[in-house]
Parts: C-alpha cells; structure tokens; sequence
C-alpha cells in the first residue's frame, strides 16, 4: 500500500539514508528541545506521526514507561529506524508503516506529535481531524514546525516551504479542542488540547 498522496515528497531507499545522515547530526539539539518538551506533558503513549529515521523516538523512548510508537509512509525510514532500535537495545518502540491519514495502531495516546513532517501533508485540517480522534480523553496533538515568520531571507528561499507560519496556524481551529500557538526561537508549535 502506498501512503504517500499524490504530490507529497517521497522518500526512498538513498534519499532516506541522505536523510537520515544530515539529520541525525543536524537535527540533535532540535530534536533534544523536542524530546525535553514532551517529556513536560508526562505521557505514557506517544506517537510520532512522520517519524523518518526515528531520532526522536530514540530520546522519548528513555521516558521511564513510557510506550513510543511511530509511523511514516516510508519502508526504507522505518528499516533505517528499525537498525537504530536494535543497535541502541531499544525495545519500548513500535514502528509501523502509515500517514497523517492512516495511523496504523488501534490505541489511543496521551500525546501525538509531529515534526518538521507538516508541511509535507496534502490535506492538512483533514489529517489533523484524523489525529485528533486517536487521543485519549485530555490527550494533545503538538506540531512542531519551523516558523516561517521568524526566518531570515536566505532561510525562507532554502527552508521557507519546510515553514508553518503564524497565520496560517492561526487558520486551524476544531471544536472540542482548545488550541495554542507558541514561537520558541525559530520553531513554532501549534497545539490541540482535548477538553472534557
């Protein structure tokens, strides 16, 4: 099955391993930031929705008891995170093929996440209607994106389509879920907090 919509930006076998070599070192103090920002929330199941290479589940899954599970549309990611696993004796993360449109696990989650993986999705408001649905009662959905607004000139020609800006995060709005929008730095993070 093919998860990726048509005109999203595929990964395969050697873009994923370019990927994942950039990102692995490029990427460490982001996903650290990341990683320490979740573990605020205390959750004891959290998926990765987009998780690549899988160097965030890495970091969250020393969260004690915590359950991690990832998915993303690429075969050659989740092989490449698989060998991560193994070699680091991991064994409290499940990683399945699928999309901000197909979640391939039955359980509900204390906390989704998702990072620089956004702007990728085709049909946004409707994955995140999807996603919301997966949480558990008072469960939150986390977007983690570069913020387009906080980007120089020669970011925003090189990283600036990998950018959520505070307008249009500001446009996402759905009922029974109170939403929140903090620019840390450079990133910003677009929250849904369900309420009771």
């Amino acid at each position: 099955m093919d998860y990726y919509e048509k005109g999203e930006e595929k990964f395969g076998f050697i873009s994923s391993r370019i990927y994942s070599l950039g990102s692995s070192k490029a990427m460490k103090s982001f996903y650290s930031f990341i990683a320490d920002d979740i573990k605020k929330y205390r959750p004891r199941r959290i998926l990765d929705v987009g998780a690549g290479p899988g160097d965030l589940a890495l970091l969250l899954s020393k969260i004690k008891k915590a359950e991690i599970y990832c998915v993303d549309p690429s075969a050659a990611m989740k092989s490449i995170a698989e060998r991560k696993f193994i070699r680091n004796k991991i064994k409290n993360v499940k990683y399945g093929l699928g999309s901000s449109r197909h979640i391939s696990f039955s359980e509900k989650f204390d906390l989704i996440a998702t990072t620089i993986s956004f702007h990728h999705w085709k049909e946004k408001k409707k994955s995140i209607k999807y996603i919301l649905k997966k949480l558990n009662k008072k469960g939150i959905f986390i977007i983690y994106e570069f913020c387009y607004d906080r980007l120089n000139g020669i970011q925003k020609m090189s990283i600036g389509k990998h950018s959520l800006s505070i307008k249009e995060a500001e446009s996402y709005r759905f009922k029974g879920y109170k939403k929140n929008i903090e620019v840390i730095g450079k990133i910003i993070k677009l929250s849904f907090t369900k309420l009771s």
